[in-house]
């Protein structure tokens, strides 16, 4: 009779993003202002990351996402500015009765 073994297990990673980035990290040597390393050890410092590599990410993502809102504020802009009177009146429309519509909706959970 064989003897089986037990299955080890593998412990949950604490950050299952931050597991995932690990195994796609590409190494990068740099130099910083002296106040935006501050700025990344705070962040160190203040337990939002584990590592200045990790504050570098999290500050690179901050800002990926806030170009790509300026790029969709931008797009959105655009694209009601080239409406037609009537295709803008039907948006008017629209946002009138979605506005109505929402109005007992409690987006933040508070009732």
């Amino acid at each position: 009779m064989a003897k089986t073994r037990a299955a080890q297990k593998t412990p949950l990673p604490a950050n299952p993003r931050r597991a995932a980035r690990v195994h796609r990290r590409s190494k990068l040597s740099t130099t910083v202002a002296a106040e935006n390393y501050s700025f990344l050890e705070n962040l160190v410092s203040t337990g939002r990351t584990d590592s200045i590599a990790g504050a570098v990410d999290l500050a690179i993502e901050r800002f990926r996402l806030a170009e790509n809102r300026r790029r969709l504020e931008r797009a959105t802009a655009a694209y009601f500015d080239g409406l037609t009177r009537q295709a803008q009146a039907e948006e008017d429309s629209l946002a009138s009765h979605l506005h109505d519509s929402a109005g007992g909706v409690d987006f933040d959970l508070e009732a």
